[in-house]
């Protein structure tokens, strides 16, 4: 009885190898899997990047004042843009501003900000929103925006004044 629950056990685990192998090749037989970082100043430059078929465009960065002593919240609008043929899942977990020590700051949600990013983005469509980071008070940041499943990078260089 154990010798077959064990044999079943690596049958399916065997089949589940097989799944994800095949959704591996036909997700990435049609999109370059090869990881690619692109760097563009944000300021009075453009401001769109791609990647994986997905453009994203900064269109604004503005700052609120925060309780804590020596740090701000850095608010991103960010625009996205689906021009693949299939859905992509996008998440916030996936962006961090990264401060002047290269520290990494993840999305705070403890200031109301406009629209929700996140979730399914369809072929075709567009979704805007805004991002807060609660980093400390400096003139300059990198967004960085980082597709995992499919090893693409970009960033921004984000510039805020520090009289704001």
């Amino acid at each position: 009885m154990m010798k077959r629950k064990v044999v079943l056990l690596f049958g399916l685990c065997a089949c589940l190898v097989f799944l994800v192998g095949v959704y591996s090749f036909l997700d990435f037989d049609t999109e370059a899997s090869q990881a690619q970082t692109i760097v563009q100043e944000s300021n009075g430059e453009e401001a769109a990047r791609e990647v994986n078929g997905v453009e994203i465009t900064l269109n604004d960065i503005r700052t609120e004042e925060s309780s804590q002593l020596d740090s701000h919240y850095v608010i991103i609008d960010l625009e996205l843009i689906n021009n693949r043929e299939t859905v992509y899942e996008f998440s916030t977990f996936k962006i961090t501003l990264v401060d002047e020590e290269n520290f990494a700051h993840g999305v705070t949600t403890q200031v109301e900000t406009k629209g929700i990013l996140g979730g399914q983005l369809h072929p075709g469509r567009t979704n805007r929103g805004e991002v807060a980071f609660l980093v400390p008070k400096a003139e300059e940041y990198e967004l960085v925006y980082t597709d995992h499943l499919r090893t693409g990078q970009v960033t921004w260089q984000v510039n805020v004044n520090k009289d704001e």
